[in-house]
């Protein structure tokens, strides 16, 4: 059984369909990437599963339940952290504080203590800024503090829209060795990036959206090779 599984999803906003029939898989331990052009329905399908946006008909099923009229703070409880586009942390508390609020839902409080210095492990960086304001940080920094900020939900599924918006390349590099090293510990990733070359260089698997549709999926080294792929988002 897969861990997420989209079937026949359309997602509108008011007369503009978003996401228009859409299916597809997500594997437990996988690191699958939605790639695509601007407008292309990537990351509304992501808010879609995190329940930030209703959808108009079809199914999004995860461990076999149907998450379509949950609402978001219950799909956290489920397992599924979305890190936003644009990071969306909190910029006027520490960045502490911007962990501990990662786990508010939690009720093991015993282990929110290990998950935080797991957290400062994977990102010294935030454990040497934990008492400055989220606002701060450089743009790299906030990636990070959103990324372990996921990682404190405890969840078992991560959706992570655009990780390398605007984020120097060496920067880029260090951020998806990071979310490499959070897949190869037990996190299943659904990945939506821009980057189309360095998304299919760290993917198992790819999806390309182009207008709210599905035109072609494969393993994602296949894609990354593929000549109409290469022209149409890898510039070459």
């Amino acid at each position: 059984m897969s861990d997420l599984s989209i079937q026949n999803l359309h997602v509108s906003y008011g007369s503009v369909n978003a996401v228009r029939g859409v299916s597809f898989e997500v594997h437990e331990g996988e690191i699958v990437t939605l790639i695509g052009a601007n407008g292309a329905g990537k990351t509304t399908m992501l808010r879609a599963i995190s329940g930030l946006e209703k959808a108009k008909e079809g199914s999004i099923l995860y461990g076999g339940a149907d998450l379509t009229k949950l609402p978001a703070h219950k799909i956290v409880e489920q397992g599924i952290v979305h890190i936003p586009e644009g990071r969306r942390i909190f910029s006027n508390l520490t960045v502490y504080d911007n962990l501990i609020m990662g786990a508010h839902l939690r009720k093991d409080t015993g282990e929110v203590k290990a998950d935080l210095e797991d957290c400062f492990d994977i990102f010294p960086r935030l454990k040497e800024r934990s008492g400055q304001l989220g606002g701060t940080l450089s743009g790299g920094e906030q990636q990070m503090l959103a990324i372990a900020r996921g990682i404190m939900t405890h969840g078992k599924t991560m959706l992570l829209d655009e990780p390398s918006m605007g984020l120097a390349p060496l920067v880029v590099e260090e951020i998806f060795e990071v979310i490499k090293r959070i897949n190869r510990r037990g996190t299943t990733i659904l990945l939506v990036e821009q980057n189309a070359n360095i998304a299919l260089k760290n993917a198992d698997r790819a999806y390309v959206l182009e207008t709210g549709t599905i035109v072609k999926d494969g393993s994602a080294k296949d894609l990354l090779h593929d000549p109409s792929i290469r022209a149409a988002y890898l510039g070459c």
